[in-house]
């Protein structure tokens, strides 16, 4: 390189390198409070859902049973979304005949109760009844060899929630939306 080049250079790597650098910043502050914590990693406690299992008895089996959000209906609705997704789904529609009439730790602890249903571990702490930290507790489909890593063997990194396509909110007694027929 020779040195008349060098000072048009310096500024475009400088501006390059800064760039590179806030973008690294920004990328690493977003993913660590947007990203938060799998429902695998136990975000529950074993009390919590028993709670929530009385709850569900007490309040939702007059009208419907786990199977509308159990298993692949669960993961079809909800896989993508966050507990407060669910939690605020619930205390928005449910019950049927008087949507918000439970307090905000009962829906918790039916949100808790439909996770274990659902075959995720409980944990040490409990379901926090924050909708800020609720917002931060992703439903992730259940990690497995196959998802968990890469076709190298290597674990997936940096794949973007973004990339996530949006799901319809799931409520057992709605009829789902209409599709397009083009």
């Amino acid at each position: 390189m020779s040195l008349s080049s060098f000072p048009m250079r310096c500024p475009l790597l400088s501006i390059i390198a800064v760039c590179i650098a806030s973008a690294s910043a920004q990328s690493q502050s977003t993913d660590s409070t947007a990203a938060g914590k799998s429902v695998w990693q136990g975000v529950y406690t074993e009390a919590q859902a028993a709670r929530g299992d009385t709850e569900h008895q007490n309040n939702c089996t007059t009208c419907h049973g786990t199977e509308k959000y159990a298993g692949d209906a669960f993961v079809k609705a909800w896989v993508g979304r966050t507990a407060f997704d669910l939690f605020d789904q619930l205390k928005t529609t449910m019950p049927d005949d008087n949507p918000g009439a439970l307090s905000v730790q009962q829906y918790t602890d039916i949100v808790a109760y439909i996770f274990k249903v659902n075959g995720m571990p409980a944990g040490a702490d409990s379901l926090p009844a924050d909708p800020e930290a609720m917002r931060r507790i992703k439903i992730d489909a259940k990690p497995d060899k196959q998802t968990a890593l890469g076709r190298s063997g290597l674990p997936l990194i940096g794949v973007s929630q973004s990339l996530v396509r949006p799901r319809p909110m799931f409520h057992p007694h709605a009829a789902p939306p209409p599709t397009a027929t083009r």
